[in-house]
C-alpha cells in the first residue's frame, strides 16, 4: 500500500481528480457569487433596473451609445449601450450599468479594448509561448517511463 502511494503515477492521477472536482465546482457555482448579474443570469431571469455587468464585441456605433453582441449558449444577444463612450466597431467592451427593458444598458462604467490592442496581446502572449516552449525544452526532457522532466546534461 505505501509503495502504492508512493508511486508518481497514482499521486499525479489523484492530483488530476481533485483538479477535475475542483473545476466542475467552480464552474456549476461561480454565478451564485457574481457581484453584478452577466448575460447568463439576465437571459434566465431579467433583473430589471438592476446593475448588470455585460460585454461583448461592439457591432455598431450610433449617437449616443453603441450595440453591443454577447453569445451565450449559442444564442446571440444583442445590447443597446447607452453612453458618450468613443469605441469602434470590433473592439471589445465591458459595461456595468442599469439595465432597462429589451436589452438597453444605461452605463455607468466602461472598460474598452481596442481590436488592434486584443490582436496585439494575443500576438504577444502566443510569442512569449514559443520563446518559453523553446528555452525549456533546450534545458529540460521528458522521460515517458518516469513520467517525470529530467534536465538536460
Amino acid at each position: 500500500m505505501i509503495k502504492l502511494v508512493k508511486d508518481r503515477r497514482f499521486i499525479f492521477f489523484g492530483l488530476l481528480i481533485v483538479l477535475i472536482i475542483l473545476s466542475v465546482y467552480f464552474a456549476s457555482n461561480y454565478q451564485n457569487h457574481l457581484e453584478n448579474p452577466n448575460t447568463s443570469i439576465i437571459v434566465k431571469n431579467y433583473p430589471l433596473g438592476e446593475t448588470v455587468a455585460v460585454s461583448g464585441v461592439v457591432s455598431d456605433v450610433h449617437d449616443g451609445g453603441f450595440n453591443l453582441s454577447d453569445e451565450y449558449h449559442g444564442m446571440d444577444i444583442n445590447y443597446t449601450i447607452t453612453s458618450g463612450e468613443h469605441v469602434s466597431k470590433g473592439d471589445q467592451v465591458e459595461v456595468l450599468g442599469i439595465l432597462q427593458p429589451s436589452y438597453r444598458v444605461n452605463a455607468t462604467k466602461i472598460l474598452v479594448i481596442t481590436s488592434f490592442e486584443y490582436s496585439f496581446m494575443l500576438l504577444r502572449s502566443a510569442l512569449v509561448a514559443l520563446i518559453f516552449l523553446f528555452f525549456f525544452f533546450r534545458y529540460w526532457e521528458f522521460d515517458l517511463k518516469k513520467l517525470e522532466f529530467r534536465r538536460r546534461r
